[in-house]
Parts: structure tokens; sequence; C-alpha cells
């Protein structure tokens, strides 16, 4: 690395925000990576005596379940600190405060009750900090009859409408498997915060972001919000199938070595890429069938090919093809290694680990993840003594008091 790029990388985008990190989870962790990996002071606020969730969810390092060996929660949170804070400790919400007060931003991602029982609502820390900016990203935003109710993105992807298209016809709805909307949401809500922190900038004044995850997740849904409104017509589920596309999905592969978990998704938009397909399997007559029987016979034809080798053939004659990637896959991904996607980190519990790097690259201010994901309050020392401006005898006296549990 040359002097002018280690200097730019010292001068991040959000180099001198420091950031309030009392979210929990998936969204609101996410949103603070992005400003942590682009230079910001993020500073998780947790607790031993109810731990953050993603701490206690798999995949573990060594299959080892702990709280500090988590690959789910250290991924969401490099390049960020954490201190250990009992909020029902008599003195915790006092302590939460003065760190407020030399913060820009305050995250959190609870229901509202539980900012307004700790006195921690977006007005009462603006008596600590006045020119705060706060975004507060409860499932079903701070007002409204719903706004109470708590869940995770699995509960989110069926209240947003998600649910409802991914099911095969006349079969329930099964979901997509997997917390979707916690990575479609944080990109919503970065925007909004990055619109507070310009109007900060232009005007010196803070605000309150009242941000619904759901709000955020019907995007989700492309045009079936639209399709009713404007048509009356309720989509309905689809399967592996395309409302415009017979010849839409997903087909078997030969085996690789030992893994005979390999597929290749096709598509065929028109009767070119039909006859390309055909000319490829070698089978003429594919352009004559239904699709009902040419799924049959692309499903019997796929099974006795090399996945990565047909889309290559595919591709080459203007058939739309990709082979379905396995984890495996993306990290020796060649385009994946060439952007750098993955940032090798070293962390104490788990050692030397892939974490995600961010999906864009800022040609001036790129992001660097200086570190990997925070022990549960291991930045304690550092942040209470030399931010919040707490002596060695007042920093002792909480912690023995059970403060920093």
């Amino acid at each position: 690395m040359t002097t002018q790029e280690s200097d730019r990388m010292t001068d991040q985008v959000f180099a001198g925000i420091r950031v309030a990190d009392f979210a929990w989870v998936g969204v609101g962790p996410l949103v603070s990576k992005y400003l942590a990996d682009h230079g910001a002071e993020v500073i998780r606020i947790e607790s031993s005596v109810r731990p953050e969730p993603l701490r206690r969810a798999p995949p573990f390092a060594h299959d080892t379940p702990g709280l500090d060996n988590s690959g789910y929660y250290a991924d969401f949170n490099s390049s960020k600190q954490c201190v250990s804070l009992n909020l029902q400790h008599p003195d915790g919400v006092k302590i939460a405060k003065r760190i407020v007060e030399h913060c820009d931003i305050v995250t959190e991602s609870f229901t509202p009750k539980a900012m307004r029982a700790w006195g921690m609502t977006y007005e009462d820390l603006c008596e600590v900090r006045p020119d705060l900016i706060m975004i507060s990203m409860p499932m079903y935003g701070l007002t409204g009859p719903w706004s109470m109710w708590q869940g995770y993105g699995h509960v989110l992807q069926a209240a947003a409408g998600i649910s409802h298209l991914t099911a095969y016809p006349g079969e329930e709805p099964i979901g997509t498997g997997v917390a979707y909307t916690d990575f479609l949401v944080p990109h919503f809500a970065a925007v909004a915060l990055l619109a507070a922190l310009d109007y900060r900038q232009r005007t010196g004044e803070g605000q309150n972001i009242d941000f619904g995850q759901m709000e955020a997740a019907i995007h989700a849904t492309e045009t079936m919000i639209l399709d009713y409104t404007v048509n009356g017509r309720e989509q309905q589920a689809l399967g592996a199938g395309h409302p415009e596309h017979p010849i839409y999905g997903t087909w078997q592969c030969a085996a690789r070595g030992d893994d005979d978990d390999r597929w290749i998704a096709i598509t065929i938009t028109n009767d070119t890429e039909l006859a390309a397909l055909a000319e490829v399997a070698g089978q003429a007559s594919w352009t004559t069938l239904t699709p009902e029987s040419l799924h049959s016979e692309i499903a019997a034809w796929t099974r006795t090919q090399q996945a990565e080798a047909l889309m290559q053939r595919l591709q080459a004659v203007g058939v739309p093809a990709g082979v379905v990637q396995t984890p495996e896959d993306l990290r020796n991904d060649p385009q994946l290694a060439y952007r750098g996607h993955f940032w090798m980190l070293d962390h104490p519990t788990m050692g030397h680990r892939a974490y995600d790097g961010p999906s864009f690259r800022l040609s001036e201010t790129p992001a660097e993840l200086t570190k990997s994901a925070p022990l549960l309050g291991e930045d304690n020392e550092y942040v209470y003594k030399d931010i919040v401006g707490m002596s060695d005898e007042e920093y002792v006296e909480h912690l023995v008091s059970g403060a920093f549990d």
C-alpha cells in the first residue's frame, strides 16, 4: 500500500462520527456496520445479564457455542467496539446517557416501550446531546396498532407479504428459510441516516428517525402491491416458476466429487434462446415440446452435465444460465476474490476468519474493516475512562456494583 493510499484510508467518510449502538440482532447492527467499516467509531452497548440474541446464534466457530464464538454475530459487527452495561442496574441508564453525551448517533431496534421505560427516548437523550441523531428501528415503527409487536426477519417476511409468494401453487407458504428482510431493510435505514447527517451538517440540528422495518420490507414484494392496487389482481405463488417465462428454474447437475448437490439455473425468454438450448443439448425436437415436457427433458439432460462447464456452454450461445453456488463456491469465487469482498480478520476466540466487506467501493474513502467483532465488554476501560471520563476509582466502583454486567 502506498503512503497516499494509507492516508486516504485513515480519512474515511465517517471519520470523527461516534455511534452508540443499542440495536440487536440483524438490521440495527448491519446499519452501524456500514458506518464502522467506513470510519465511524461505533460502540455497542450490550449486557451479559441479557445477552444480544445474535451472540447465541449459530454457526459457532469449532461448533462450540459461546457469546464470543458466533460467526453470525461476528460478521455483522466488524470494526466496532463493545462495552457491557446492565441497563436494569440503578446506575445503568445514567452511564448510558454519559456515553450518548459523547456520540453523534444513537441506534436502537427495540419496541417503543423499552426506551420509554428506561427514560431514553429521543427527547430524553437530547437533554444530554442536543444535536443528536437517533434512529429507532422497531418492527412496525414507533406508532400505530402494531408498534408494540416484536419479532425477527422470519416473522417480518410473512407480515410484509413476501411469504405469500414463496410457495408452490396450492401449497402453504414456506418463506425463504432465512431472516430475509434483515438483509434488505438495513439499506433503507442507512440512507435515512445519511440524510439526517447531511441535514445536521447544513443546519447543526439533529433529528429522530422513526424507521419501521415492515415499511421497508414491502419493497421486496416488487409489483405485488401495484398489481393489486391498479388491477385488483392478487398475485399467486408460482414456486420456482416465473409469471412471464415458462422455462425458468433450477435443475440438478452431475455430482462434483462427493458433492451431488450441484444445480444450474436456466431461463428461456424467447425462441432464439430456446433454439440455442436445444442445439447445445443436441435435441432439435425441444423447440416443439410443451413447457411441461421440456422441463422433464431438461432435468434428465442436466443430470449428466457438470454445472460449471454447462453454464459456460449455455452462456456462450446466449442462454441465460448460472451455477447455484454453495458457500464453498462463494469463498473461492474468482470475481469476489478480485474485488476483495472477503476480509480476513483475527478474532481472539474464533481465530483467522472471513468477514463480508461492503458491496460498494468509494473511490476516495474506501471501507476498511479495522478489526474483528468485539468480545462482550472488550472495550470497557477505553470507553468508560477515555471517552466518558471515569476515574479509576469510579470505574472500579461500577465494576464491583454490577453496573457493567
